[in-house]
């Protein structure tokens, strides 16, 4: 048994991560487990709990720890009335992981080719971000940046769905790096409190989306020489051929 004597939560969530971190040598604990007490996390699920959408019905959920949507759902959807009422004000589409926000912000900040090694990988090289105070990623995250992250998290989901069906394989990596393009090319542009707003894309934001997807996969292809494009696409190179090449005008 240890008990923590420490006045400062901060320093014993630490040490309890770090507990679990060096104890666990027979079965695997992802990283992404053992950052669920970081402050940033906390502050996001924090705000995710008491800001709702526009239309003052709904909200989304991050999935701080995981499991912790499902039981949600059991504790508070007791009845079968309540159980269909909670999942109206935070369906499953609106879930939030860790490793989904560090795959959807990764992919908005132009690091294609970080998000394409795997979530775990991924979230590794987020977090150390985060840690290191020396990204776009706030110390202390507030309601600004809580709406532009669920904007962009309606982005990538939004891009995601519009390629699943239009490509039979590849569709993970032309996802994340047609997010990657969009940010690169129309970031300054986009409208994220829009996107908040509507809890959606614009239709014309959506053909964008479609006229540029068939071409970012044709870069793909061809800047990958014969080479596996999952593989091929956890190279930086790739991004920057990606980022270098031709593409349909912006509809206006």
């Amino acid at each position: 048994i240890i008990v923590l004597r420490s006045g400062d939560p901060e320093t014993e969530e630490a040490m309890i991560a770090a507990v679990s971190q060096y104890a666990n040598s027979q079965n695997v604990v992802r990283q992404a487990d053992l950052s669920a007490n970081k402050h940033f996390h906390v502050a996001i699920e924090k705000l995710s709990n008491t800001i709702y959408c526009p239309d003052g019905g709904g909200r989304w959920f991050y999935e701080r720890a995981t499991g912790s949507y499902n039981t949600m759902l059991t504790r508070e959807g007791k009845t079968q009335a309540q159980l269909r009422r909670i999942k109206e004000i935070v369906p499953s589409s609106r879930k939030i992981t860790k490793t989904d926000l560090a795959k959807f912000l990764n992919a908005w900040n132009r690091k294609p080719h970080l998000v394409s090694l795997g979530s775990q990988k991924n979230f590794d090289e987020f977090m150390n971000e985060v840690n290191s105070g020396k990204g776009p990623f706030p110390e202390e995250p507030d309601l600004a940046f809580y709406k532009n992250m669920i904007a962009k998290a309606i982005l990538f989901k939004a891009v995601q769905k519009l390629v699943r069906p239009a490509f039979r394989a590849f569709q993970a990596n032309i996802t994340v790096y047609l997010v990657s393009l969009i940010s690169y090319r129309l970031g300054n542009d986009i409208n994220l409190d829009r996107i908040w707003q509507q809890q959606d894309l614009s239709y014309l934001f959506k053909q964008q989306i479609s006229k540029w997807a068939p071409e970012v996969n044709q870069i793909l292809h061809q800047s990958a020489n014969g080479r596996m494009i999952s593989e091929w696409a956890k190279k930086p190179e790739c991004w920057n051929e990606v980022r270098k090449g031709s593409y349909s005008p912006v509809i206006n």
